[in-house]
């Protein structure tokens, strides 16, 4: 009886710890960019297509299920603004992105990340920003 409490309890465990969520962004959410990044200061109000398709692209990702970080360089400066939260772009080249409200990581697709680097290229961001 022991053996299966044990069991339980780290099985319960482990779903805690590697429990899968997603990102959910409400659709028609305003999406404001940040790029405060060495002499830039950048806080640019996205237009309706733009919003949409940064939303598109964040919608629905599943977060890494595995407890630590990438080493890519993750800041509240450079992120996207949706509904008060946080969303940083990783400050090297790669896919991936943080949740910072939740402090979790998810990638996107390199269609995607493409996207988001030519956003922020519009408006006077560049990467690698590290």
């Amino acid at each position: 009886m022991k053996r299966i409490i044990c069991f339980l309890a780290v099985l319960a465990c482990l779903m805690m710890l590697c429990g899968c969520g997603e990102t959910k962004i409400k659709e028609d959410a305003a999406v404001t960019l940040h790029f405060c990044c060495y002499e830039n200061d950048i806080v640019q109000e996205l237009t309706a297509e733009e919003s949409a398709k940064v939303i598109e692209i964040l919608n629905g990702n599943t977060y890494d299920p595995l407890p630590g970080v990438p080493a890519c360089g993750f800041s509240k400066e450079v992120s996207f603004e949706i509904n008060g939260r946080f969303y940083a772009v990783a400050m090297d080249t790669c896919n991936n992105m943080q949740d910072l409200g939740s402090l979790r990581f998810f990638p996107v697709t390199e269609d995607g990340i493409d996207y988001i680097h030519a956003l922020f290229e519009k408006y006077g961001g560049y990467f690698p920003c590290v």
